[in-house]
């Protein structure tokens, strides 16, 4: 929905165009769950590198958004349907990281804890971004912490990552 109030009330699309950016960056994230999937089971440099490339490309889409060039109509919407696909279609990647990277005898219970954490942030994180647009009447916040957020579990995964090999 942050999507929609964004392009409505930051870049002034309307809110049928704005919901049709929403479908878009939908069907951008099925697309990327496919894409991505694929990339990470035929992929030589390992599932991590993947889910590090979906981290990346959704700060990347999220700084854009925090641009002035974030404002504009074909700009912001360009960044929504990109952060669609890497932002929706990382999950599959991520899934089978976790259940790679965890300890043998463990999968079940690091893929458990993984979903866990991941469900009560899809619950919580949806209100709290609104309260904080709400808050500050404006979505730069709102972007930047979803950036910081990413940031952080990148920094903490690849320190992870590094200390395994």
């Amino acid at each position: 929905m942050l999507t929609v109030l964004h392009l409505h009330q930051t870049s002034s699309v309307g809110a049928g165009g704005a919901a049709l950016v929403l479908v878009a960056s939908q069907g951008a994230g099925v697309a990327g769950r496919i894409c991505l999937a694929a990339w990470s089971d035929h992929s030589s440099s390992g599932r991590y590198a993947i889910v590090l490339v979906c981290m990346i490309a959704v700060v990347a889409g999220l700084t854009v958004l925090l641009t002035p060039a974030g404002r504009a109509p074909l700009i912001a919407s360009g960044a929504f349907v990109w952060l669609g696909f890497f932002g929706f279609g990382w999950y599959g990647p991520w899934v089978a990281y976790v259940t790679e990277a965890a300890p043998p005898g463990k999968t079940g219970f690091a893929l458990g804890l993984a979903m866990s954490v991941n469900q009560i942030a899809i619950v919580t994180m949806p209100p709290a971004l609104g309260l904080l647009a709400d808050l500050t009447g404006s979505f730069t916040p709102v972007w930047a912490l979803l950036a910081l957020v990413t940031v952080v579990a990148l920094t903490v995964t690849a320190a992870a990552e590094h200390r395994t090999r």
